[in-house]
């Protein structure tokens, strides 16, 4: 499918350029199907009017509420419940014994629509004021997606995130403030992070210790309001702080 050469680059600048959240909506669809994901889904359910969008054929959301309770979906229950990415669809269906008869009824009301396989990217965990995050799914058997999830997952999970921040910040009512700026050293460590650098590898780059790699990405993710090292990247890129 080509998805070895798709780079972050292009898709980062469609989004950029965007001017409309549709815009952004139409780039990341792009993205993930290059990249073999064909059945994602976007929730954002903390405002007043929540925000679902998804890639799946025509008719399926109406078929999604005839046939399941969409308070039982297992992905907003389980998946939104930490920012750590858990494996979604039907074939990994036989490692959540714990799932009640309604919630698996909704992940094989996705399998009747193609989704077999994909994994969550959460962006706020549940609370009192909502949840959200992405369902990136896929026609692709398990083991195809493990094996471009392998190579490409933190790029995917930047991108998704990168997508959230830029749709939210072209919705009128979000006008969020850009926030302190982060240090040189801190810009570098997280553009070795998203060149694909681990720790070690950064800190050989950078002639500095492995644990000051580590404060320097701590304080920019402090800085930034991000949960996760990714989420970090994402809300850097969005706000001009970090080219890749």
């Amino acid at each position: 499918m080509g998805w070895n050469n798709v780079t972050i680059e292009p898709v980062l600048e469609r989004m950029v350029e965007a001017t409309s959240s549709a815009m952004v909506w139409v780039a990341i669809q792009d993205y993930f199907a290059q990249h073999g994901f064909d059945r994602v889904i976007y929730a954002d359910l903390r405002g007043k009017v929540p925000v679902i969008l998804d890639t799946y054929p025509n008719g399926f959301d109406q078929y999604y509420a005839d046939v399941c309770n969409p308070r039982d979906d297992p992905f907003f229950r389980y998946c939104c419940s930490t920012l750590s990415p858990k494996q979604t669809g039907a074939d990994y269906l036989h490692h959540y014994d714990y799932l009640s008869t309604s919630e698996r009824q909704v992940i094989l009301a996705a399998r009747e629509s193609g989704m077999r396989s994909g994994f969550s990217c959460t962006f706020h965990k549940s609370d009192q004021r909502g949840m959200g995050g992405w369902n990136i799914g896929s026609t692709l058997s398990r083991s195809e997606v493990e094996a471009i999830q392998a190579e490409h997952g933190v790029h995917l999970r930047v991108v998704a995130l990168y997508a959230h921040e830029r749709m939210q910040m072209l919705r009128p009512q979000d006008g969020a403030a850009l926030g302190p700026a982060l240090s040189a050293r801190e810009r570098d460590c997280l553009a070795h992070l998203a060149s694909g650098l681990r720790t070690q590898q950064i800190a050989d780059r950078l002639a500095i210790k492995p644990v000051t790699v580590e404060m320097h990405i701590r304080n920019a993710r402090e800085k930034l309001g991000a949960n996760t090292r990714e989420q970090a990247l994402a809300k850097a890129i969005s706000r001009g702080l970090l080219t890749l």
